[in-house]
């Protein structure tokens, strides 16, 4: 099966959309499949309130077409197809239920394989992904981020640059312990856009081909929280001079400004954290700036300031490097306490998540499983790029063990109340 990416249709439907949320802002555009090439998965942009569009992942899960399953080569036939993100589709399952029907059907490739077909797919899968070596794993879902980066921009045009692109330090794949099919947790990349176009159209066209292109057996891009966020310099640059004039309404003393900077480095808080950012909210919205929106790029940009970085174009990196450096809200923001965490992991005074500990094992004791319990896991695995491993029957490994979600939707809602 070819499976493309039309740009054309994708920058088309914009306008469609745009139509349709500003007559309903409470209803997600949905493409209509049947209007297009059956073989192309599409995808269509949603605007956000200033600056840049949010790339908006909706729409029903696509049916993987249905083969007869006689031997392991159908079975890993099967598998391979499962590169595509558009048979993962997961953010739309309240909207949608058969979702989660139809992605059941997808991975039913996996059910009622007798002992053989299970064998021949797990040293197809281990080979593949490099399970249960989670170095490996998480070595090729660095890599597998790298390429698609590089070769989304070559896609779209030759005036499109990378100036930087990276992720949060203190995730599972930068630990080393991630599984086959994780996300990269806080994903950003950099562009600089000398192509003609909009930034809008340029950032939408790079986001598209990353999507449609990235292998999500290796790295998942499935959820829109999982997505990195992309940003133009110019784009930054526009968004900092607005936040930057918002900040200066506040008339800090040299040691507020040096006690939030501070704050960056040991605070775990999220709400002691991030009091810059939640005090902020207080003259927001400001020329042009949400506070959903502000709250987002903060995100993003702190993932730029202390995230690891993948990428660095040394052609171009000073010129994001210092926009953050000598922006007050770029040393004060601080929303992720991704810079303490990862401080306080690296010296070894709090240890990583308790999943992420039982991983460490897993290299000893996963040749010693039997063939049953390897291939549960695996199918586990597999299934959980887009959730549906409901309950895991190796719970240990996937369930975390700490209340940081709840902790940062506490943040995220004072962020935009």
């Amino acid at each position: 099966m070819n499976i493309t990416l039309n740009n054309d249709i994708y920058i088309n439907k914009y306008n469609r959309y745009e139509h349709l949320k500003n007559n309903n802002n409470n209803k997600l555009y949905i493409n209509n499949l049947k209007s297009i090439n059956t073989d192309i998965f599409q995808k269509s942009p949603a605007q956000s309130p200033v600056l840049k569009p949010k790339f908006s992942f909706t729409g029903i899960t696509r049916p993987l077409e249905q083969i007869p399953i006689k031997s392991a080569k159908d079975v890993i036939s099967q598998w391979e197809k499962m590169r595509f993100a558009p048979y993962y589709e997961a953010l739309d399952d309240k909207i949608y239920p058969q979702n989660k029907i139809i992605r059941a059907r997808n991975f039913s490739f996996l059910d009622n394989l007798t002992s053989d077909m299970k064998k021949e797919f797990l040293d197809a899968f281990e080979k593949f992904t490099g399970f249960p070596d989670l170095k490996a794993v998480s070595n090729r879902i660095e890599n597998e981020f790298i390429n698609q980066v590089y070769s989304s921009i070559s896609k779209v045009s030759p005036g499109l640059k990378i100036i930087a692109a990276g992720y949060d330090p203190t995730c599972s794949v930068a630990l080393g312990k991630a599984f086959p099919g994780s996300d990269l947790d806080k994903a950003f990349v950099v562009l600089r856009n000398a192509t003609g176009m909009s930034d809008t159209e340029a950032v939408n066209q790079f986001k598209g081909h990353l999507w449609f292109n990235t292998d999500q057996r290796i790295l998942s891009l499935n959820k829109q929280d999982t997505f990195p966020e992309v940003y133009t310099m110019s784009q930054i640059h526009a968004t900092l001079d607005k936040l930057d004039d918002a900040t200066n309404k506040f008339a800090f003393t040299d040691g507020v400004k040096e006690y939030m900077k501070n704050l960056k480095m040991y605070e775990l808080d999220p709400i002691k954290g991030g009091i810059f950012n939640i005090s902020l909210t207080r003259v927001l919205p400001y020329n042009g700036i949400s506070k959903e929106y502000a709250k987002n790029f903060a995100y993003f940009l702190e993932s730029a300031r202390d995230g690891k970085k993948l990428i660095i174009n040394k052609n171009y990196y000073n010129t994001l490097y210092y926009a953050i450096r000598l922006s007050e809200f770029g040393n004060y923001s601080n929303v992720t306490q991704m810079k303490a965490y990862h401080n306080i992991l690296s010296s070894g005074a709090k240890e990583i998540k308790q999943k992420l500990q039982l991983r460490d094992k897993l290299a000893t004791e996963y040749p010693k499983m039997t063939l049953e319990d390897k291939f549960d896991l695996v199918k586990d695995i597999v299934k959980g790029v887009s959730g549906d491993n409901d309950n895991p029957k190796f719970k240990k490994y996937f369930e975390n063990d700490d209340d940081i979600k709840k902790r940062y939707d506490k943040l995220n809602s004072l962020l935009v109340k």
